[in-house]
């Protein structure tokens, strides 16, 4: 079935500590409003999105850049309520038609399409309110849902519970489908009348009782799906959910892990089957891997792109904007940054490459650095196919070396090496017979 949706996402969320709004924090390289966008649109394509924002709309928007939403602005905070109400009298409201409106925080980040669907997949026929519910073993802070046989007659809030209330531990996930006609007559009738001062949306299914119009409520099983976040200690725990999640799909895929809960990979990360994963790898933003690559312990790569049967690691970090070709090797300690490494090139051990063009079958010995910054700007350096470069080699960068040129060790380049050269550039070695016993008398 189609629908409409309000993500509400207005709240400061104090408790986060942070100056950054409460739905813009990251759960997995995704900020948690963009993952609620993402499953509706998962679970209806078609449907007509508005995100209802207040403080830091700013930053808010910015997490939906280039996404077909709509804005609605919620001035004063002053309760869920008020801010539907927002939406439906917003530029949005006045055209979405008669399809449902579905209702959900962007606050909750582990929310599925299954969720979704679960509460939207069927029409509502004579019901005006549907509502998403679950049991929780500790409902402490959701409101409860007071129930009479299948009927849902009540939603009270935790601090207007009576003790009995507060025993019930069927909670309101925060998630209503409701007739559209139906909210738009209704909305405005709620009040503020209690400890919060505040205007709940779920005072709308008060009225519908009162109206005596059916409200559903559709127990969903999974409630962990369904928890918002309110502080750091929760946003970790959704981490974590959303990487066991994740690291599932890609074992799905064909990719190996050796533990799976030592892994951390962000949601828009692509892995070709036969990779093979270490414990402690990070894999951030967009990065793509190839297929049968090796990503050892420790590895760390962002926004960038491994090809098929590279290996990778221990503790290799690969900046964003790299490239490294099919079957090269990057080993422990080195770190790539905007950096073209071509195939079966090899960088085993402590190196720094950035700013970077390395051709293919290029050797690259332990302790090798490009010095690309002048304390102004970045220049590039480029190593062309087949060079071989000594350990403790540095190049001045802009520089060149040419095909198939030797570089000896302990070289500093500063300008560049022909192609089939040798290029030595270091001090000449002078001994002093015994000299060494003058130090060892003064020690």
């Amino acid at each position: 079935m189609s629908f409409n949706a309000i993500i509400l996402a207005a709240g400061q969320g104090k408790r986060m500590h942070s100056d950054l709004p409460k739905v813009c924090h990251e759960v997995m390289g995704r900020p948690m409003v963009l993952h609620v966008y993402h499953q509706l649109k998962k679970a209806d394509p078609s449907a007509s999105i508005c995100v209802v924002i207040g403080h830091g709309r700013e930053e808010v928007k910015k997490c939906f850049k280039g996404l077909d939403v709509s804005f609605a602005v919620q001035e004063q905070q002053l309760g869920t309520g008020h801010a539907v109400q927002q939406a439906l009298n917003s530029p949005w409201g006045g055209k979405i038609g008669k399809a449902p409106v579905l209702v959900l925080s962007g606050d909750t980040p582990l929310i599925t399409s299954e969720a979704i669907q679960a509460i939207a997949g069927e029409k509502l026929g004579k019901t005006v309110v549907r509502m998403l519910t679950t049991h929780l073993d500790n409902p402490t802070g959701y409101g409860r849902v007071i129930r009479k046989g299948k009927s849902v007659k009540a939603v009270v809030e935790q601090k207007d519970a009576s003790p009995a209330q507060q025993k019930i531990r069927e909670v309101n996930t925060g998630v209503y489908l409701f007739d559209s006609a139906f909210l738009r007559a209704n909305i405005n009738l709620i009040n503020n009348r209690n400890s919060q001062s505040e205007f709940y949306l779920p005072d709308v299914l008060g009225i519908a009782v009162k109206k005596q119009k059916p409200v559903e409520g559709v127990i969903y099983s999974e409630s962990r799906d369904l928890s918002g976040v309110n502080n750091p200690w929760e946003l970790s725990l959704a981490n974590q959910v959303m990487a066991g999640r994740i690291n599932r799909g890609h074992a799905m895929n064909g990719v190996f892990f050796i533990d799976p809960g030592e892994v951390w990979i962000d949601i828009d990360v692509e892995i070709a089957s036969g990779t093979k994963i270490e414990p402690n790898v990070i894999l951030r933003g967009k990065t793509v891997i190839g297929s049968r690559v090796h990503l050892k312990a420790g590895t760390i790569i962002a926004d960038s792109r491994v090809d098929s049967d590279a290996s990778l690691g221990p503790y290799a970090h690969i900046r964003p904007e790299s490239h490294v070709g099919k079957g090269a090797k990057i080993g422990n300690f080195v770190e790539l940054k905007k950096a073209r490494i071509g195939e079966k090139t090899a960088i085993s051990h402590l190196s720094y490459i950035g700013d970077a063009i390395v051709g293919s079958l290029v050797n690259i010995g332990c302790g090798f650095v490009t010095c690309n910054y002048d304390g102004k700007s970045k220049h590039q350096t480029i190593i062309e196919d087949e060079v071989f470069m000594g350990s403790d080699c540095q190049v001045i960068a802009p520089l060149k070396v040419g095909l198939g040129a030797y570089v000896a060790s302990g070289s500093t380049l500063t300008k560049d090496v022909p192609a089939g050269s040798l290029a030595i550039a270091r001090t000449r070695q002078e001994n002093k017979l015994d000299y060494a016993k003058k130090f060892k008398k003064g020690s």
